[in-house]
């Protein structure tokens, strides 16, 4: 069983909001395209909303006040060291022994078998541009390793880190980790909006949204329309409004 979660939480001034109506269309989402056995995580303090089949893990509460200066704080960007609680030693007692870690804006258009059904320890989505090792939009991984990624983090080695790479928990994982790891890209389907490689996957099986837009913000374009939505079709418009409204 690989438990697959995704992360809810405000951040005042941020760019973008994030409710408890996407976490649902998300869950939606990922059980309409993985057969294999899963379970549906949201690490979050604000459960209200939320669909009572997606399990609610308390928020470690690690590195949450964490900034760093090479990533706009001020510019309302994400700042997300509290998911480097991931690679805790003792992870299995948060996370599970096997997970997946998903951002909440990410249309899912096929079959997520291929990219999860794998023996690799580690898997993370590759950085949005040639001097980026990773992007934190997804990661699987079992738990306990890299660990070095949990017990070596400062915020003046994260600040170093924000010198070399772009993002935040991503620079610090880029930083630690360096080249070599494996990842996933266009050729296994994986791809985000408005990259110029996005032709270079032979379909788009999964799509991320680095920055804005965002799917709900886009659900007039034909694929999104078709891929991002509720299990329900009767009340997707209904659902399409509180989305936009947040």
């Amino acid at each position: 069983m690989i438990r697959i979660l995704t992360w809810l939480w405000k951040q005042p001034g941020g760019r973008s909001t994030y409710t408890a109506e996407h976490v649902n269309v998300w869950a939606d989402c990922i059980d309409r395209h993985l057969s294999m056995p899963h379970e549906l995580a949201c690490v979050t303090n604000s459960p209200e909303g939320i669909d009572p089949r997606v399990r609610i893990i308390s928020p470690p509460g690690e590195f949450e006040d964490v900034r760093i200066p090479t990533w706009g704080a001020d510019k309302g960007y994400p700042q997300c060291h509290r998911r480097l609680a991931m690679f805790r030693p003792d992870a299995t007692e948060i996370f599970g022994e096997r997970f997946v870690s998903m951002d909440l804006d990410a249309v899912i258009a096929g079959s997520l078998d291929p990219l999860f059904d794998r023996p690799d320890d580690f898997v993370m989505y590759r950085g949005t541009s040639p001097r980026r090792p990773y992007n934190g939009s997804m990661v699987m991984m079992t738990a306990g390793c890299r660990s070095r990624v949990y017990t070596e983090f400062t915020p003046e080695r994260a600040a170093e880190a924000g010198q070399k790479f772009i993002g935040s928990d991503q620079a610090w994982i880029s930083h630690i980790l360096g080249w070599g790891e494996t990842t996933w890209g266009p050729e296994h389907g994986v791809v985000w909006w408005g990259s110029s490689k996005n032709h270079l996957a032979p379909e788009w099986r999964l799509m991320f949204f680095p920055g804005t837009p965002k799917p709900w913000e886009l659900t007039t374009d034909a694929w999104i329309g078709k891929h991002y939505r509720r299990n329900s079709a009767w009340d997707d418009a209904a659902i399409s409004v509180r989305l936009n409204a947040a």
